[in-house]
């Protein structure tokens, strides 16, 4: 994956492949493009579909820069990493594809971002409607990266972060310390089409009716879990049929 420069100097890792209308991938906490984007499939269908598609690693993951200082995630820093992927690639017209946190960020660019015309959220529910306390959050979170093991970890539905964190846990630590790392984005001022896939099973999402209705967005409920709906046909299927009618 090539790299660019963003808006503090900090080198982040991309890729631009194919042609056609610009679709960009924006992954989830403590993953990258590979694990939620490669492995699922999506990346692959969307080119098929005949898209350019562009994905980002976001700031400590992937294969980006890994700074541990909770500074370098602060003032919205990844929303800003991916403004400065849009003038790097020359980018006008773009749809965004957000998964967990990747959804997050996409809520937080949409009002600020002429060049996004559409937005797919994935895995996101409530949390994303200010219903959940981002201090509580942000906290479990610590204590989940903080566990010297897994093991340690006694909420199965935050276990999964502590593995893929694997041994590189102060970047990630970083990020959810820094002041507005973690918490639920603001929906106000979305005005452009939404589709909200959710897995029946994923329970770090919550309930995905109440942000659906804030805004006016698709909303589809497909087998599968935070983690594994993102394989799913029917999340796949949902994805292409929205996108193609953008």
């Amino acid at each position: 994956m090539p790299d660019f420069e963003s808006f503090d100097g900090l080198r982040l890792s991309y890729l631009d492949d194919g042609d056609g209308r610009a679709v960009v991938l924006l992954h989830g906490f403590a993953a990258d493009t590979n694990v939620n984007y490669v492995r699922s499939g999506i990346l692959d269908l969307l080119l098929d579909e005949g898209y350019r598609v562009v994905t980002l690693d976001a700031r400590g993951h992937g294969l980006s820069s890994k700074p541990t200082a909770p500074e370098a995630y602060a003032d919205d820093a990844m929303k800003r990493d991916v403004i400065a992927l849009f003038d790097h690639l020359g980018l006008d017209d773009v749809l965004v594809v957000g998964y967990s946190m990747g959804a997050h960020l996409a809520l937080r660019l949409a009002p600020a971002e002429p060049r996004v015309k559409a937005v797919v959220l994935l895995g996101i529910g409530e949390s994303g409607t200010g219903g959940e306390d981002g201090a509580d959050r942000r906290d479990a979170l610590v204590a989940v990266l903080e566990a010297d093991s897994p093991d340690d970890v006694d909420d199965a539905s935050l276990r999964q972060f502590r593995v893929m964190a694997g041994l590189d846990r102060e970047p990630l630590l970083a990020y959810v310390k820094a002041p507005g790392g973690v918490g639920p984005a603001p929906v106000d001022g979305v005005d452009v089409p939404v589709l909200l896939v959710v897995g029946d099973d994923d329970e770090n999402a919550g309930d995905p009716t109440p942000l659906a209705e804030r805004l006016d967005a698709t909303l589809v409920r497909v087998p599968g879990d935070h983690f594994t709906a993102n394989a799913r046909p029917e999340l796949h299927r949902a994805l292409t049929e929205f996108l193609g009618a953008q």
